[in-house]
C-alpha cells in the first residue's frame, strides 16, 4: 500500500512557528547584550549626573540674579535718597546766596552810612576847631 501523507493541523505548524522565533542566545549574545546595557546605564547615570549639576548651575544663578536685583533695588533706593538731599543741599545754597547778597548789600549800606557819619563828624569837629579858634582870638 502506498504511504499517505500525513495530515499536518494549523495547531502543529503554529507550534513549530513559534519554535522557530524563539531560538537560544549564545553567550556572545549574552554579552554583547549585558555590555549594551551597562554601556546604556552608564550613559543614563552621566546624563543624570550632567543634568542635577545644570540644575544647580540654574538654582546658583537664579539665586546670584536675585540677590544682584535687590541690589539694584537697593542702589536706586539710595541714589534717589541722595539726588533728594542734593535738591535740599541746592535750595539751601540758593537761599544762603540770596541772604549773603542781601547781607552785603547791607553791609555796604552801612559803610556808606558810616563813612557819612565820618565826615560829619570830621566837619563837625573843623567847625568846632574853627569855632574855638575864632574864641581865642
Amino acid at each position: 500500500m502506498p504511504k499517505k501523507k500525513k495530515k499536518t493541523s494549523k495547531k502543529e505548524v503554529k507550534k513549530t512557528v513559534k519554535k522557530k522565533a524563539s531560538r537560544k542566545t549564545s553567550k556572545k549574545e549574552v554579552a554583547k547584550k549585558g555590555s549594551s546595557k551597562e554601556f546604556l546605564a552608564s550613559a543614563l547615570n552621566e546624563l543624570e549626573e550632567q543634568t542635577r549639576n545644570l540644575k544647580n548651575q540654574k538654582r546658583t544663578m537664579e539665586r546670584e540674579l536675585y540677590l544682584l536685583a535687590l541690589d539694584f533695588s537697593d542702589t536706586q533706593k539710595e541714589e534717589n535718597k541722595l539726588k533728594e538731599k542734593i535738591a535740599k543741599l541746592v535750595h539751601s545754597e540758593e537761599t544762603l546766596n540770596a541772604k549773603k547778597i542781601k547781607t552785603k548789600s547791607d553791609l555796604d549800606a552801612l559803610n556808606e552810612k558810616i563813612t557819612k557819619v565820618d565826615k560829619i563828624n570830621a566837619e563837625m569837629k573843623g567847625v568846632k576847631l574853627n569855632a574855638e579858634m575864632r574864641g581865642m582870638k
